[in-house]
């Protein structure tokens, strides 16, 4: 098996079903979450992973902007509006793990380093686009370590 794609967050426990077999390792995709970087970070050579992060933090952020842009009459030019995913490889793990993610910590996501959906990329989805979501600052976003 040269790789493993999965559509959740279930990656560390695809990885640790090869390791229990005493198979080698592939390459394993899907969504990033606190229990894998908690798995990778005590396991770095064994842990291989590319994907992207599916994070609900991001999605609510990116939500609550369009909707503050639709309440302010900016007028979108599509009736569905793409947000990209942010993008994790295995070389960038160690920006996305955080000293609270362990194993265990299934139910955390993690922060992804930049903002994925910049308001430059925003406002193209808007006629009017400008940005204006007062209170949206991203580095302000909380840290998933609370």
């Amino acid at each position: 098996v040269a790789a493993v794609w999965t559509t959740g967050s279930e990656t560390k426990l695809v990885e640790q079903a090869f390791v229990e077999s005493v198979r080698d390792v592939p390459l394993v995709t899907g969504s990033i979450s606190g229990d894998a970087l908690g798995y990778w970070k005590q396991n770095p050579d064994k842990y291989r992973f590319y994907g992207n992060a599916v994070l609900p933090l991001v999605t609510a952020q990116s939500g609550f902007r369009v909707m503050v842009r639709l309440l302010e009459g900016q007028g979108p030019k599509l009736n569905t509006l793409l947000r990209p995913l942010p993008e994790v490889t295995q070389a960038d793990l160690g920006d996305w793990w955080a000293p609270c993610m362990t194993p265990d910590s299934a139910t955390m996501f993690p922060r992804p380093p930049s903002d994925p959906l910049p308001d430059s990329l925003l406002d193209a989805y808007f006629v009017a686009g400008r940005p204006t979501t007062p209170p949206f600052d991203y580095s302000a976003t909380p840290s998933p370590c609370g």
